[in-house]
């Protein structure tokens, strides 16, 4: 993938997860959130991925997932 391309599934990521609420995927609202939105670790959760590769998909970071051929798609669940 280019370095484009990640920037634009970085940008992606970001901008879905910002416009969900918990209440729309079946989460607890919880306490008090400082930004709108997913918390990142519960985006990963939804998708099946470890926070780790989500941190480093949402950040345009290059390595892919190992030990799979095709990732789950975090894009599935925003």
């Amino acid at each position: 993938m280019t370095t484009l391309r990640r920037a634009e599934l970085a940008d992606f990521l970001r901008a879905r997860r910002a416009r969900l609420r918990p209440a729309e995927v079946g989460l607890p609202d919880g306490v008090r959130r400082r930004t709108p939105g997913l918390r990142r670790q519960e985006v990963a959760q939804l998708a099946g991925i470890s926070i780790d590769y989500y941190i480093r998909l949402e950040q345009g970071a290059g390595r892919t997932r190992p030990g799979r051929c095709s990732p789950p798609s975090p894009g599935r669940c925003c």
